[in-house]
C-alpha cells in the first residue's frame, strides 16, 4: 500500500523523460519509506546537464525531484562546456558559444576573464568569441570581428582598457580590418593588417604607438 506511482521532475529542460525513468528503474527500489533518496539524489546528478539535484517524498505514493541544470557559458577546449560557475561539464548542445581554454584548473579563472574582457569591449560594440591561456600564463582573445589581440602575462585589464580608448583614433579609421593586435608594449601597440590598409595614424605625443620589450 506504500508503493512509489509517481515521480515528479521540477526544472528540467534538458534532461528527458527517458533519462528520469532510467534512473527510477535502476536506482529506486523500496517503497514510499524505505526508497534511498540519497543514492537517487547522485545518480540525478550524474545526468549530463544536471549541476545538482534534491529528492524528497511527496505524500502519499510520489517522489519530488528539482533539479539544478547547468547553465553553458562557453565551450571548454574540445569536447566540454563550461557553465556560468566556471565548472567543466560533458553535454551536447548546438547552441553558438564562445571558445575558452587554458591549462587544467584554470577554468574558473579564464571564465572570470571572459566576463571581464567582454564588459571593456562593450564600447567597441564587439565581444570576445575566444579566450585562451596559454601554458605559459600569457593571454589572447578573438573578436566577433575577426581581430586576434594578444594581451601578454600582465596587466591584461590596463592594456585593453587603453586599447579600447585609443580605438576609435586609430583603428577605427583603417578601411580594411586589422587582423591581429599586439597589446604587449608598454607605451603602445603593434598591428597587423594588409599593407595597403596601413596609413600613418597621428595621435598625441603620450598615446603614440611605440615599439618596447614585450612582457
Amino acid at each position: 500500500m506504500f508503493d512509489l506511482r509517481e515521480v515528479k521532475v521540477n526544472s528540467a529542460q534538458h534532461v528527458t523523460r527517458e533519462q528520469v525513468d532510467l534512473v527510477v528503474h535502476q536506482h529506486l527500489t523500496g517503497n514510499f519509506f524505505s526508497a534511498n533518496l540519497d543514492a537517487a539524489r547522485a545518480a540525478f546528478t550524474k545526468l549530463p546537464w544536471v549541476r545538482d539535484a534534491s529528492v524528497r517524498r511527496h505524500w502519499p505514493d510520489a517522489l519530488e525531484v528539482t533539479l539544478e541544470e547547468h547553465k553553458p557559458l562557453a565551450r571548454w577546449g574540445d569536447a566540454a562546456l563550461l557553465n556560468s560557475y566556471g565548472e567543466v561539464f560533458q553535454a551536447a548542445t548546438a547552441q553558438v558559444l564562445p571558445l575558452l581554454s587554458g591549462p587544467a584548473g584554470s577554468e574558473k579563472e579564464v571564465a572570470q576573464r571572459y566576463a571581464e574582457f567582454s564588459k571593456l569591449l562593450l564600447p567597441l560594440h564587439q565581444r570576445p568569441v575566444e579566450v585562451n591561456l596559454s601554458a605559459r600564463r600569457s593571454w589572447a582573445i578573438r573578436l566577433d570581428s575577426g581581430m586576434q589581440i594578444a594581451l601578454g602575462r600582465e596587466q591584461m585589464t590596463h592594456r585593453l582598457t587603453q586599447f579600447v580608448a585609443l580605438y576609435p583614433s586609430t583603428l577605427a579609421n583603417v578601411a580594411t580590418p586589422v587582423q591581429y593586435v599586439d597589446l604587449r608594449y608598454p607605451n603602445g601597440f603593434a598591428v597587423r593588417a594588409p599593407l595597403a590598409a596601413v596609413k600613418p595614424i597621428n595621435t598625441p605625443p603620450h598615446k603614440d604607438v611605440a615599439q618596447g620589450k614585450q612582457a
